[in-house]
Formats: C-alpha cells, structure tokens, sequence
C-alpha cells in the first residue's frame, strides 16, 4: 500500500488546512487503499480531519499515530477519530463530556429519524457554544439542514460525516461535512445529462441550478454560503468536489483548479466567528 504523510498546516486558516489536505492527497486514486503518516500532525483541524476520517471509513484504509505527540494522540482519540460516533447516546456522552468539540459524527440516510435528531443536537450544541444571541440560532441551524440535505439528495450515498469544533481563545467555529458519493459534476451528468467540468458544475450550484432535472431551482447551498460569509460577518467557506474548489470569504470568492487531485463526492468546511451581536440572516434567504 502507498504511504501518505499528512503535512502540518502553517497556520490555522481554511486555506492552511485545504492546503494540508491536497498535498497529502495530491496523486493518490481515490479508492485506493493506503497507509496514513499522521506524525507530522501539529493540530488537528475539521477540514484536514473530516475528510481523512471519511476515507478511511470508505476504502478501510489504515491510519499510523504511533508517532504523533502526545496532545494530538489524545485529541485523535477524544474526537472519536477516525471511527466517529454514529448513535444519539453515543453523541450525547462525548458532548456533555467535551465543552469546546462536537465528536466526528456519522450520519446514516435509512436512519432518518435518528439522523435528524443527531443533526438536531449538533446544531443545539453549536448554538449553545456561540451563545444566547438574537438570530443566532436561524444562523446555525440553516446551514446545516441544507447542506446535510445536499449530502442526501444528491450523492446518491448512505452516509456522510460531520465534525465541528469551536476555539475560544480565538472566538471561531469550524465545521466541515463531508461525502464520498458522486460530486457536483457527476450528478448533473447522471440527473441532467449535461457534460460539466468540476468547476463549471460548482458553478452552477452556486447559480441554484437545481441538480435534480423536476426542480427548478436549489438555492440551499449558495443561501448557506452567504449566511457564512456575510450575516455571519468574518465567516468563512470551502466547497471541494472532483478536482476544484470554491473559497469565499465575506471580501470574495474564487474558484481553485486542485491538480493531480480528485475526491469523489463533496466537502463543505467553514469558520463561523462567535457573533458580537443580533445576527440577521433574512436578506440572505431566497
């Protein structure tokens, strides 16, 4: 099996983690089965974890912290990594444990009830860590719904992955969700016939040109990025799919071209700052 050494990231930053995941991913076939070298690890951030815990779960593939230091072993381990945690009970008891996580959790589409009650109590425990703010709890909880929503309508997959952690030190939250299913481009292939690249599929996604041929439109996604970013003032927002990704900021945006790299499904990663007042997500809504 190939061995892949997980760099550690430069900084804490969206861009610092995405760039960790690529060069660790860079030249790899997804699917294939490989060695992971998490040693170099100096934190242990949602958009490098998630991901890396979703591939190990879809190709079994194995993953060495022998060598981490000792704060990263022990994180590894308290996040419930790389397994998760995929029951109410099981959650519950790593939140009320852990005050600043949300433990690696595994959502389950047949399970619809227990997923939505799983998605439920990981939205509580953000706003609970965000605090009793006016219009935060609207804040929070829409960008969820829609975008494990997106997981389950459109990546013809049985579970997706979800992770959060929040910072107080440095006042931020950073989740990240992630599927090993079909990605934007394939979907609009096999719903619409329509030949996209990577890019030109996120694009229309981010236009609300719905995936699914019967409706019209999906602003669910572009809504969500827009609540991040600019309610949520300072917030911001990674969509990788296929071979290109989508960063946005409150300033802007610009979509990335990832070469020699290819993960098949989607990954949504973003930094939500611990809200100073009464956050207003209505002009965001479509």
């Amino acid at each position: 099996m190939k061995n892949i050494v997980i760099p550690k990231t430069n900084n804490s930053s969206l861009i610092a983690q995405l760039g960790s995941f690529y060069n660790a991913f860079k030249n790899i076939t997804f699917g294939e089965k490989v060695i992971i070298d998490a040693s170099s690890l100096n934190w242990a951030h949602p958009l490098l974890i998630l991901p890396i815990s979703a591939y190990i779960n879809e190709t079994r593939s194995e993953i060495n912290t022998d060598d981490c230091n000792g704060n990263i072993k022990s994180y590894l381990e308290m996040i419930k990594f790389p397994k998760g945690v995929n029951s109410i009970s099981s959650f519950q008891k790593q939140i009320q444990k852990y005050k600043t996580y949300i433990p690696i959790s595994v959502l389950h589409k047949e399970s619809t009830v227990d997923r939505e009650r799983l998605e439920s109590l990981f939205s509580e425990k953000i706003y609970e860590i965000l605090g009793n703010i006016p219009g935060a709890e609207n804040a929070v909880f829409y960008p969820i719904s829609e975008l494990i929503t997106n997981i389950f309508e459109h990546s013809k997959k049985e579970q997706g992955f979800i992770f959060g952690q929040f910072y107080p030190s440095k006042k931020y939250l950073d989740v990240c969700i992630v599927d090993c299913g079909r990605g934007f481009a394939k979907a609009y292939k096999e719903e619409q016939n329509l030949e996209l690249s990577d890019q030109e599929a996120i694009i229309e996604a981010m236009k609300g040109n719905s995936i699914k041929k019967d409706k019209e439109r999906g602003y669910g996604l572009r809504t969500s990025k827009n609540v991040i970013c600019k309610a949520l003032k300072g917030g911001g927002f990674i969509l990788i799919s296929g071979s290109s990704a989508l960063v946005s900021t409150e300033q802007g945006e610009r979509l990335v071209y990832l070469k020699d790299f290819y993960w098949q499904g989607t990954i949504i990663a973003y930094r939500i700052p611990k809200p100073n007042g009464p956050i207003d997500i209505s002009p965001y809504i479509e």
